[in-house]
């Protein structure tokens, strides 16, 4: 049927895995993600550490409210933690938006020409009937 063929599971397991080899090597590939991934875990392990004395204690929510270290790991935690995300999902393109830009700036280009060589070719015959003041 108009030459479309079927795609087998093994195909789709083949392009599952190759988009998932490709974002590995991505991953493993960018120093700053790594990085942000290391802090985020650090930061969370902190985090665990100091929740995990207040379980047997008087609670998370009351340590939460209380403790300004916890609460600045688990912000450090999520800042680290969106840092990688903004990283991974990649820069967003502005194609269309610099193809606008551009023939918007070549427009001008020729405008500015345009104008330049008409003001020149007018002015090609210099008036020199005027004399100068006496004094």
């Amino acid at each position: 049927m108009l030459g479309l063929t079927r795609e087998t599971q093994m195909d789709k397991a083949r392009k599952t895995l190759r988009n998932v080899v490709s974002y590995v090597e991505d991953v493993t590939g960018d120093e700053r993600l790594r990085a942000d991934v290391r802090d985020a875990a650090i930061h969370g392990a902190k985090a665990s550490e100091q929740v995990r004395k207040d379980l047997d204690g008087d609670g998370i929510t009351t340590r939460l409210a209380d403790d300004k270290k916890l609460r600045k790991n688990l912000r450090a935690m999520l800042d680290d933690l969106d840092s990688a995300a903004d990283r991974v999902r990649g820069k967003k393109r502005h194609r269309t938006r610099n193809i606008l830009v551009l023939f918007g700036a070549i427009a001008a280009a020729f405008l500015v020409a345009r104008l330049w060589l008409s003001g020149r070719l007018s002015d090609t015959s210099p008036d020199y009937t005027e004399t100068a003041p006496t004094v």
